[in-house]
């Protein structure tokens, strides 16, 4: 089994150029070296290291082995950088990208909590379509991001928060306010407003109709939630989920309808960069981004349901 060690020690040959200048750098006896490489060629069955009349330099399979071996040497550091920077407090600054939907809502909840937690971290939130902040993420623009649909990334892990149903949203006094539910089919035959091809709302909308052998009437592409606000009290409907428009549907100048046959749903995910910069920053907002929307959950200022991690 290759060891450590050994590998410094093939190392320091290779940088001092003969056995006595690496045996000094190591403060190691020339012996040792020499048994330290003896190992390594035995282990992996090959010659490493030429001696010659001015010292000693490695053949072609001992700088091969030594290519390897510093990425072995980096990957130690990085580990120990990163084990150093989870003893410490979390501090910095975390870039959260949250969709639109949820921002509004989340935002005022997420902050305090923050602050009474980890004074030393500083949020830095970014609100778009969740289509934008997957590629931020991607480009390391940013940390974090509460997203809708998740495609397996390489280097990026998430995880489920919650999973929320999408309503029929229409005014509260639209011919349909009075019902319970509405099918899917139904939906196609209405005046809809919605966000553009790339928001994620949309692009799972146009899927289960496709699938299902429907295609919605959409009069206008709009990617501003103030915006698809303001055209449903003149008379516009539009497929979202609950969280945004929850005290318009309290003061009842919405009303929200359960859709049927098929019903939609979907899950929101917290996905996250394998390199964060600020592990220990960065894993501390994402437990309490979970830890807030599973209280919001609970006191059903958000309607949905709880993910089991």
């Amino acid at each position: 089994m290759l060891e450590f060690r050994d590998l410094k020690c093939l190392a320091a040959i290779a940088e001092s150029g003969s056995f006595s200048a690496a045996s000094r750098k190591l403060h190691v006896t020339q012996p040792a070296l020499s048994a330290a490489i003896k190992r390594l060629e035995i282990d992996l069955k090959v010659n490493l290291v030429e001696r010659h009349s001015r010292g000693a330099r490695l053949s072609e399979e001992g700088k091969f082995v030594l290519q390897k071996s510093y990425a072995i040497f980096r990957e130690l550091a990085e580990i120990n950088s990163v084990v150093q920077n989870f003893a410490e407090a979390p501090m910095g600054v975390v870039r959260l990208g949250l969709p639109t939907t949820v921002a509004g809502g989340l935002v005022p909840e997420l902050f305090p909590q923050l602050a009474a937690n980890f004074p030393l971290i500083k949020l830095n939130i970014v609100e778009a379509m969740s289509g934008v902040l997957a590629e931020m993420l991607q480009l390391g623009r940013l940390d974090l991001a509460v997203l809708f649909d998740v495609q397996p990334m390489t280097g990026f892990r998430s995880q489920p928060i919650l999973k929320e149903k999408l309503h029929l949203l229409v005014p509260a006094d639209h011919h349909l306010a009075q019902r319970r539910s509405v099918r899917l089919e139904e939906i196609t035959r209405l005046r809809m407003v919605m966000p553009s091809d790339h928001n994620s709302i949309r692009r799972y909308v146009n899927g289960v109709c496709h699938a299902e052998g429907y295609a919605l009437d959409v009069k206008a592409d709009v990617d501003s939630l103030p915006g698809i606000m303001s055209l449903l009290r003149q008379g516009y409907c539009t497929v979202m989920p609950l969280f945004s428009f929850r005290r318009d549907i309290e003061e009842r100048r919405i009303t929200a309808i359960v859709i049927t046959r098929p019903e939609l749903s979907w899950t929101l995910h917290l996905a996250s960069r394998d390199d964060a910069t600020r592990p220990r920053a960065s894993l501390a907002v994402s437990r309490l981004v979970n830890e807030v929307c599973a209280d919001m959950v609970k006191r059903n200022v958000w309607p949905g349901e709880i993910c089991d991690n």
